[in-house]
């Protein structure tokens, strides 16, 4: 697995991937090791070399061990969604940090594209949002997730249509060491907000959201909604 286990450098010493691929997971057993193993694939069809970190919110299913069969590190983290990824991105050792849902609802053949404008942005969404993209989600779903990314973007002036989207690639540099408040699925606001706030830029590149392969989905309509209110009230300006 070329894109995997990295070689040594000056002094023994391992070099750091190019890509930290960092993956959110709670009983994910019936698909985590194929997200895995996707995302060294393509890494390695892409020219980059990566690692992969699952953070495990409390598994019981044998997500770890099917993680750590695939070629991930596993981190025990099970205290929240905001946590785990915070947690994953200080710890990742590469330039840059890609964020994907365990349950194989990202499409790995859309990574070329995000990884194709790195070099445009501090922040790359894998947006459902924009033209070309799309949600095979329930329609109650769709409408929601349409209505609170609005809602968001008309509120903070946020020059991205998909604010909520968990597919996406960070500078890591940009991302490291940042305060948050966020304990939820919130989280994907408020770190796209302290980017923008710091000068740093956002692009978008359409994807296909797929609706759960396996597992159960971990969102709640009435937690997301009250994140993304939380979010606008915090970072909210009149002027």
């Amino acid at each position: 697995m070329a894109a995997g286990p990295q070689g040594l450098g000056r002094g023994g010493r391992v070099k750091a991937p190019d890509v930290s691929f960092v993956i959110p997971a709670i009983d994910e057993a019936g698909s985590i090791a194929e997200v895995v193993k996707g995302a060294f694939a393509e890494a390695g069809r892409l020219g980059f070399t990566a690692e992969a970190t699952v953070m495990d919110g409390g598994s019981t299913d044998g997500t770890q061990a099917a993680a750590e069969a695939a070629g991930a590190r596993v981190l025990f983290e099970p205290g929240g969604f905001a946590r785990a990824l915070r947690r994953g991105i200080e710890e990742a050792r590469g330039e840059y940090v890609v964020i994907m849902d365990g349950d194989g609802s990202h499409p790995l053949d859309r990574l070329s594209a995000i990884w194709a404008r790195r070099n445009e942005a501090d922040v790359v969404i894998g947006s459902r949002l924009v033209l070309d993209g799309g949600m095979d989600l329930p329609l109650y779903r769709r409408l929601l997730s349409r209505a609170l990314n609005a809602f968001f973007q008309v509120f903070l002036r946020v020059p991205v249509a998909d604010s909520s989207s968990g597919y996406r690639l960070y500078r890591a540099a940009k991302v490291k060491g940042l305060p948050g408040r966020a304990t939820g699925f919130e989280f994907q606001q408020e770190i796209l907000m302290q980017v923008l706030r710091a000068g740093g830029r956002a692009v978008e590149v359409p994807i296909r959201y797929t609706w759960r392969e396996a597992g159960a989905s971990k969102a709640r309509v009435l937690p997301l909604a009250l994140g993304y209110l939380k979010m606008t009230w915090l970072y909210w300006s009149p002027s």
